[in-house]
């Protein structure tokens, strides 16, 4: 009889003890499973959110833009966007080219004067790629580049008074030094997710901006969108190649590099479910070294029997480990049932997760099909039940004949 089979008769002998302790593994894999799916999902949506909040997956600039200090406005400004845009484009990886102008200013309804932070901006591949303009509350987004008119976050425009089709004037330094002021017509209110952003956004389109900033042809920087977000790293250095090739100086970074938010927090997830995946699978040693041990001193006469009738100990040992190991695979296709089965319930159970510290707006919850989650689960839940396996099955192969027979 093999070796393996031998195993699965000996766990189907004592049916209690065997559910027990596959009762542990089931859940401690369902627990892995969700909680790797459910970070997956998060970081997922964080990494999508941060991106698709105006970043983009590359970004381009003078060198110095990106140096500390540097205030994102035209002080580093790009000359020749046009050309610049028509060198990204010709790439099949690249989705839209965004040219972006980063301002700050005032923003005046005639009796109250209000700090905004403003972009301007191209509207109609804004749309297509960007979640801002999805945002709005109501009327409608900018139309085209040289529109003049302005979308304002609602906490701005509430702090202003302004509703949609009045006239609000929005005055900024110009790059030689001087103090300019235009109007623009509100034609959109947008609810941002974070509160302090609410409170100052101000978009526009680039022709408005440019005549506010008195900076034709100029632009703070280029966002690029990518069809596939891996291609990030190895497209940003064959980008750069065809702008230096074309003429152009310019440093650009990935959205990796700009989003220390999401670095910060995707550090954070990592050692959480990393301390509660240690103490799962403490846990799970400790439960089921407990029921291994108990099964080894059940099984001394058994063992003594074998030991009698030539059985080598290295046999006995990977017995035991055999039966560990069994019990693992079985548990883990069962808790990946149970894991399915739950996150089939949560997901359409329509359970809002509360607003992260800053937003305004809470999410559903969602927990991810991460393969990698059930993969480590497995090995896991399978290096524990060997791990847990090997004590008992050590101090039982060491076992005296004599004695082994003769206990009762």
């Amino acid at each position: 009889m093999s070796l393996w089979r031998l195993a699965l008769r000996n766990l189907s002998r004592n049916r209690r003890r065997s559910v027990l302790t596959g009762g542990v593994v089931v859940l401690g894999f369902a627990a892995f499973a969700l909680a790797g799916g459910f970070m997956a999902q998060s970081l997922e949506g964080l990494r999508e959110g941060t991106i698709r909040s105006g970043m983009g997956h590359l970004q381009f600039a003078e060198p110095a833009a990106f140096g500390a200090g540097a205030t994102g406005s035209l002080e580093h400004g790009l000359a020749g966007a046009d050309r610049i845009e028509a060198a990204l484009r010709g790439h099949r990886e690249v989705a839209e080219v965004l040219p972006r102008i980063d301002f700050v200013g005032l923003a005046s309804n005639g009796a109250r004067t209000i700090p905004f932070l403003g972009v301007g901006l191209d509207p109609e591949p804004e749309a297509r790629t960007m979640d801002h303009p999805k945002t709005l509350s109501a009327g409608r987004w900018l139309a085209d580049r040289e529109e003049r008119g302005v979308v304002l976050g609602n906490g701005l425009a509430e702090s202003l008074a302004l509703g949609l089709g009045e006239v609000v004037t929005l005055l900024a330094t110009t790059t030689d030094g001087t103090l300019n002021a235009v109007d623009a017509e509100v034609v959109g209110l947008a609810s941002l997710p974070m509160k302090e952003i609410d409170d100052r956004y101000l978009a526009s389109s680039l022709g408005l901006a440019s005549d506010l900033l008195a900076a034709r042809g100029r632009v703070s920087r280029v966002v690029v969108v990518l069809r596939d977000t891996r291609e990030a790293g190895p497209a940003l250095e064959r980008l750069q190649a065809t702008l230096r090739a074309a003429g152009f100086d310019l440093r650009g970074k990935t959205w990796e590099e700009l989003a220390q938010f999401y670095r910060q927090v995707r550090l954070l997830y990592v050692g959480i479910f990393g301390f509660l995946g240690v103490v799962l699978v403490v846990v799970v040693i400790l439960a089921s070294a407990n029921t291994m041990l108990m099964a080894a001193a059940e099984r001394t006469r058994e063992i003594g029997t074998l030991r009698a009738l030539g059985t080598r100990p290295g046999f006995i040992r990977r017995l035991f480990i055999a039966e560990g190991v069994v019990l693992a695979v079985l548990g883990c296709a069962a808790g990946a049932l149970l894991s399915l089965a739950v996150r089939y319930v949560l997901n359409h159970s329509g359970i809002m997760l509360p607003p992260p510290p800053g937003a305004t707006q809470g999410t559903p919850l969602h927990i991810k099909l991460y393969g990698v989650a059930y993969a480590s689960g497995a090995v896991a839940m399978i290096g524990t039940m060997v791990l847990a396996s090997w004590l008992p099955a050590r101090r039982a192969s060491r076992a005296s004949i004599v004695e082994a027979l003769a206990h009762v």
